[in-house]
């Protein structure tokens, strides 16, 4: 026999919680929730929404899910950064199409991405204080073909 490991993420979150009845040693709960079973595939085309753009590329978030990276290479060629004037912390990328037209991706529209790859990096032991949080999967977005980036662009 052969067994294939499937990985994905599963998000389950609570709406209502009430407590029906409770009695000595034991007590009845009545719950409702949502459960999201996340598995994005390779080449796969996601809508999201920019979370922080900095010099390493993009952050995406899907409001459930915000591990998802465009780094420089898989940008919309070509492509330059500049200094963010509304955000001082963040950069501005800009799409310079056919050396004449520029197209920012601002945060204003979703963003079309294609999955270029999914990771499930292993569990740390440790983890120092002030890094952020471990994410169990990441996904490697690409914006370098016709059809993704801002949805303004092709409207």
């Amino acid at each position: 026999m052969h067994f294939k490991l499937i990985s994905f993420l599963l998000f389950v979150m609570f709406t209502v919680i009430t407590c029906s009845l409770i009695e000595k040693n034991h007590g009845l709960l009545q719950v409702k929730f949502r459960l999201i079973v996340f598995r994005p595939f390779v080449g796969e085309v996601i809508a999201a929404k920019l979370k922080e753009s900095n010099a390493e590329g993009l952050r995406l978030s899907l409001g459930f899910f915000n591990d998802i990276y465009v780094p420089p290479p898989l940008m919309p060629s070509p492509s330059r950064s500049e200094p963010d004037p509304e955000n001082k912390n963040q950069v501005r990328w800009i799409w310079q199409f056919e050396g004449q037209d520029e197209y920012p991706i601002d945060g204003v529209d979703e963003i079309r991405f294609q999955v270029h790859s999914v990771s499930y990096p292993s569990v740390p032991l440790e983890q120092e204080k002030d890094s952020k949080p471990f994410a169990p999967m990441v996904i490697k977005g690409s914006l370098d073909a016709d059809g993704l980036g801002p949805i303004s662009w092709w409207i």
